[in-house]
């Protein structure tokens, strides 16, 4: 069984915002750059240089980063010791936990049972949601598109802004209505319900979040369309006190990781725009069919 280490975070989030049972029960030792750190214990555990990471079998290690702020230059320093990403280390706030080591993160489980609660009453119904579903749907060029799919599309309120003549498409986990083709992120699920994906617009509504996998969804969506259309709350919006307590997410993901990946993909970033200084709308389509 691999190993689990924490590389830095000892700033702030790994006394503050990690569950610290789950660190108790599932990560093995920490390392930081702090001269002052090395060579004590948290919890027990001791505390090492990173130079320890390169007396370890790569094959056996799982490095989670630990550090909020200074994630970025810890990646790198991990990639100059010849470590490489989702291979043989992740940023610990996105780590959804494995059959060793739980969560790290307090996780607030989405509660949908009470369909009447308010909370899912004001995303759902809120006027927030429905002016952002409206802008969302001005982003569409009907005189390219014939056919949306809405990946999490819950009550599918978005459909009310939509032209009659659109095939409209709702996926979700749970059954919100007879029409929701069901698939779970959380499973790597995808719809396979586009033989002709041409003319097909794919929206990601506020909802990459609750893949597992992130890349594995935008890959799917490149394979499944030619224009796609994605808002997101970006990671840095979150802040400490969210993050601690309401965080929901299983993964952590920036907007400039979206427009990357799709591009890897062949897709191009053709229109964009903050809304409410809450979300960003972006819109991709596919290289040469602009």
């Amino acid at each position: 069984m691999k190993k689990h280490i924490i590389f830095g975070g000892f700033d702030y989030a790994v006394r503050w915002e990690m569950d610290q049972d789950a660190i108790y029960r599932g990560i093995d030792y920490f390392v930081d750059n702090n001269s002052e750190l090395i060579g004590t214990t948290y919890m027990g555990k001791l505390i090492y240089g990173p130079e320890k990471l390169l007396e370890e079998d790569r094959d056996n290690i799982l490095i989670l980063i630990g550090s909020i702020i200074y994630h970025t230059e810890l990646e790198f320093q991990l990639m100059d010791m010849g470590f490489q990403e989702d291979i043989h280390y992740k940023w610990a706030v996105g780590f959804c936990g494995d059959e060793k080591c739980p969560r790290l993160w307090r996780h607030m489980e989405w509660n949908d049972q009470d369909a009447n609660s308010n909370n899912l009453n004001c995303i759902e119904n809120g006027e927030y949601a429905l002016l952002r579903l409206r802008i969302v749907s001005r982003f569409i060029n009907f005189e390219k598109i014939d056919t949306v799919v809405d990946v999490c599309a819950a009550n599918g309120r978005i459909k009310e802004f939509l032209p009659e003549n659109i095939r409209y498409i709702p996926v979700d986990y749970i059954p919100y209505s007879e029409e929701t083709v069901l698939c779970d992120l959380r499973k790597n699920e995808f719809p396979n319900i586009v033989a002709d994906f041409s003319r097909t617009c794919i929206l990601l509504i506020g909802s990459i979040q609750y893949a597992s996998d992130w890349r594995w969804l935008l890959r799917k969506i490149s394979e499944s369309c030619n224009c796609f259309i994605c808002t997101h709350h970006d990671f840095v919006r979150l802040n400490r006190e969210y993050r601690r307590t309401n965080f929901t997410n299983n993964n952590a993901v920036f907007n400039h990781q979206i427009i990357l990946e799709m591009q890897k993909y062949g897709f191009m970033l053709t229109e964009a725009h903050d809304f409410q200084l809450r979300n960003v709308i972006m819109k991709f389509e596919r290289a040469g069919k602009v």
